[in-house]
């Protein structure tokens, strides 16, 4: 009898947005996104069945249907996508777009000849990873026939740069954003998303702002997103600082305030999920993007405050002493 290891995307984000469901329809055929597995439409009896057993806040279904799913037959091992190759299509499945796909409703199924099911068994999912979260600015939030293409491309161009991502500033970049997919709270976010760009611009914490606000613009401009400029970039930076340092930024006693504070961190939140997406999907299907970004202090040079003993400057933040006088920077 047929065995499958499935992971289902609830249709919620749909009901809400039926203009733009029918403008931007979901996945609407079957696709085959790796070997062996499809983003594909499920039976709608079995859809329901793992969706009463699978669904972890409600005793019974709220009313939610079954828009696609990963799903792949024949599955290797004993229990639910043991060689992982459903979860690393789903983590990159949201570089492909935002969408609120999780784990939640993850199950071994197994059918008969008719297709109906005999046997279910729901996998063991981390409570903090059974629903991703999409940012207060993205409206559509499924994927598309499109993005089940974009996603096969990724997922080639991933399994070829496995070896080369384990050292590199992008490989952090795409582990740190597969993890920012499933934070909830935006301050949480919104700190995690800034210390991947960080991570990816930032070679010395002597003049961390600058390196931002000199390179941030210019990776964003190579992935076609210039409004991401170096104002923006300026106020991203102070926004992380008051965030990871611990500034109040909600209890004002004004409720206007707050909501101001509240809008800008999601707009934030939006803006640099977007940029982070773009770059980790740039990089993954051009290698030579990677390598630039990679080698960031020489494509994208920032000069060094200057020797305090001599005044001597250095092109570079690469420098640990003065060309000059050989002094150390301190």
């Amino acid at each position: 009898m047929p065995v499958a290891d499935v992971l289902l995307v609830r249709n919620a984000s749909t009901l809400a947005r039926d203009e733009l469901a029918e403008r931007e329809p979901p996945l609407t055929r079957a696709f085959e996104i790796a070997p062996g597995i499809q983003l594909s439409g499920v039976k709608k009896e079995v859809a329901r069945q793992v969706l009463y057993a699978c669904e972890f806040r409600h005793p019974e279904p709220d009313g939610d249907t079954i828009t696609y799913g990963f799903v792949r037959y024949d599955p290797p091992g004993r229990r639910w996508d043991e060689d992982q190759q459903i979860s690393k299509a789903l983590y990159l499945s949201h570089v492909a777009h935002a969408h609120e796909a999780g784990f939640e409703l993850s199950a071994r199924i197994e059918t008969d000849d008719r297709g109906r099911l005999v046997r279910l068994e729901p996998a063991k999912v981390l409570p903090w990873y059974a629903r991703a979260y999409c940012c207060a600015g993205v409206t559509r939030r499924w994927l598309t026939q499109a993005d089940a293409e974009e996603l096969r491309d990724l997922i080639v161009a991933y399994d070829a740069a496995r070896e080369y991502l384990r050292h590199k500033r992008i490989g952090m970049a795409v582990s740190l954003f597969a993890d920012s997919c499933f934070v909830y709270h935006g301050r949480s976010r919104v700190s995690l998303l800034a210390a991947i760009l960080e991570g990816l611009v930032c070679i010395s914490p002597e003049r961390a702002l600058k390196q931002f606000t000199v390179r941030i613009p210019a990776l964003a401009a190579e992935v076609r997103l210039p409004q991401f400029n170096r104002n923006w970039a300026d106020r991203m930076y102070k926004l992380r600082s008051k965030l990871v340092h611990g500034v109040p930024l909600f209890q004002s006693p004004q409720h206007e305030q707050r909501q101001l504070a509240i809008d800008e961190v999601n707009t934030a939140m939006t803006d640099m999920d977007e940029l982070v997406r773009q770059l980790i999907k740039r990089a993954l299907l051009d290698r030579g993007f990677a390598d630039r970004v990679h080698d960031v202090a020489t494509h994208w040079p920032v000069a060094g405050k200057g020797c305090a003993r001599c005044r001597g400057r250095v092109p570079t933040l690469s420098e640990i002493q003065c060309p000059r006088c050989g002094s150390k920077w301190t």
